[in-house]
């Protein structure tokens, strides 16, 4: 008969006691116990697989699921035992009994990376004010309500980053969670932004400011356009490529333009020494949100982005391709009276009107933003503005490439978390919210205890490794070499 996991037939003898395979049949016997029976079920288990394998053939991808499966299963039994050996130690404390009345023992599950988990703890009323907690999930800052740990959490918001809601919940951990799921722990950890440690401002001499927008589908209908600021120091070569040098990207939803520059003002200031700076650069397609950012950055500049001066270019020459290179002529030269007699004449010669509009159009464009064209032939700082593929990679990639229709608040908080990522911000490292029902400090371990309890685990386990049957029949078998390979280079 196949064995598995939980099949009775299946019996270990650890000393003079005979168990059932599977952890939750053995909760009776004491921690030590617990982890020398999951180390022999993993064992076996991993020995079976391989028979598998070699019986019925198996590909990778069906291998690693399998492996995985059973290590995940291995690490939420033993988190388990953990923290009900910890419950164990917290009860017995002398320091406790002198502070905390035991009321009754509870079952609490949480889902892990690991899948779910469910374990006994002890309840407790104070005897200094009368309130109640669970001293071991205070002491491993499980909150109260909590169903899910933080690891989960973040793992469901790193993937939502790249990913649909739907994938995001699939990938986080063994168990089913759903879309609901991702968008709670996105709004618990709320808007979040990389803040740059400063220890003494920079000098530069020039500074660039990139602006572009996107246009994302609401559910309720229309469209929000979420926006994108860069700030970077020019670009550099690494590994063969042009990046862009210390850049810092900002993202504003629903903001009005003086906040957003008031904004970009402040992380200048806080970051750069203003009194060195010569020029900052503002470039993007000349919306009137970005040209405001020149009232509010002092020594600042507008620069026109090429992508959308060459697209007005081609949009107007698309009938009569030959006045192309007579207006890219004019607009390197800097010279704005040829530019206007180019197109005049462009004008007069296209024969249909959407056409002659089209041109009239491109016109208005480019003159309308001049000193954004001209500043290219006249600025040897000048760069240019890749803000059309930074809004692309930045933005639209998760926002609004597909057909997805976005909540307000699911699109502001999804563009922090892009920036965030892209500023390479660590979820791990914020704060997540606010910790409720952890009564920080109501229990801590002394280093004497912490000793105490290692030492006995490590005695203990020695002494049920020297009794374990199969190490002391002689026979070698696989379980044999690991166990005795674990007792010998002292592992435990």
């Amino acid at each position: 008969m196949k064995k598995t996991r939980d099949n009775p037939c299946d019996k270990i003898e650890i000393g003079n006691k005979t168990s059932q395979k599977g952890v939750s049949l053995v909760k009776k016997y004491i921690f030590e116990d617990i982890i020398l029976q999951n180390a022999l079920n993993f064992t076996r288990e991993v020995i079976e697989i391989f028979g598998d394998l070699l019986n019925e053939g198996m590909d990778i991808t069906r291998l690693v699921a399998r492996i995985k499966e059973i290590t995940d299963k291995l690490g939420s039994e033993v988190i388990e035992a953990i923290i009900e050996e910890l419950d164990r130690i917290i009860k017995e404390d002398k320091r406790r009994k002198e502070k905390w009345i035991v009321e009754r023992k509870d079952k609490k599950r949480l889902t892990t990376i690991l899948g779910d988990i469910e374990y006994e703890r002890t309840y407790y009323k104070s005897r200094q004010d009368g309130r109640y907690t669970y001293l071991v999930d205070d002491a491993l800052e499980i909150g109260r309500h909590d169903r899910i740990e933080k690891g989960v959490k973040i793992k469901l918001v790193e993937n939502a980053i790249e990913e649909s809601y739907e994938r995001s919940s699939k990938k986080a951990c063994p168990e089913e969670l759903s879309k609901q799921t991702v968008l709670n722990a996105i709004r618990e950890i709320g808007e979040v932004e990389v803040k740059r440690e400063i220890k003494e401002k920079k000098e530069v001499r020039v500074l660039y400011i990139e602006a572009d927008e996107d246009h994302v589908p609401l559910q309720e209908g229309g469209d929000e356009t979420p926006r994108l600021v860069y700030i970077h120091e020019g670009r550099e070569e690494r590994n063969g490529r042009n990046v862009l040098k210390n850049v810092y990207y900002k993202a504003y939803v629903g903001e009005k333009a003086e906040d957003i520059w008031i904004d970009v003002a402040n992380y200048i200031e806080e970051n750069y020494k203003e009194e060195k700076i010569e020029k900052i650069y503002i470039a993007g397609d000349g919306a009137p949100w970005i040209k405001e950012g020149l009232e509010w950055i002092v020594k600042s500049r507008f620069v026109l982005d090429r992508y959308h001066l060459n697209k007005y270019v081609l949009k107007a020459t698309s009938k009569e391709p030959k006045y192309r290179d007579k207006i890219w002529r004019a607009i390197n030269e800097g010279d704005k009276e040829e530019l206007k007699k180019v197109f005049n004449e462009l004008i007069k010669v296209t024969k249909e009107e959407r056409e002659k509009e089209k041109v009239k159009e491109a016109k208005r464009y480019i003159l309308n933003n001049w000193e954004g064209v001209e500043i290219y032939s006249k600025d040897k700082d000048v760069i240019g503005c890749s803000a059309e593929g930074h809004i692309s990679h930045v933005f639209s990639s998760r926002l609004s490439r597909n057909p997805l229709g976005w909540s307000r608040e699911g699109l502001k908080l999804m563009a922090k978390l892009r920036v965030f990522s892209k500023n390479g911000g660590d979820l791990r490292e914020i704060e997540w919210g606010k910790k409720e029902n952890i009564n920080e400090g109501s229990y801590k371990l002394t280093k004497k205890q912490i000793k105490e309890a290692v030492r006995r685990v490590k005695t203990s386990t020695n002494e049920k490794i020297n009794n374990i049957t199969v190490l002391n029949i002689g026979k070698v078998t696989p379980i044999y070499k690991v166990l005795r390979a674990i007792k010998y280079a002292q592992v435990i």
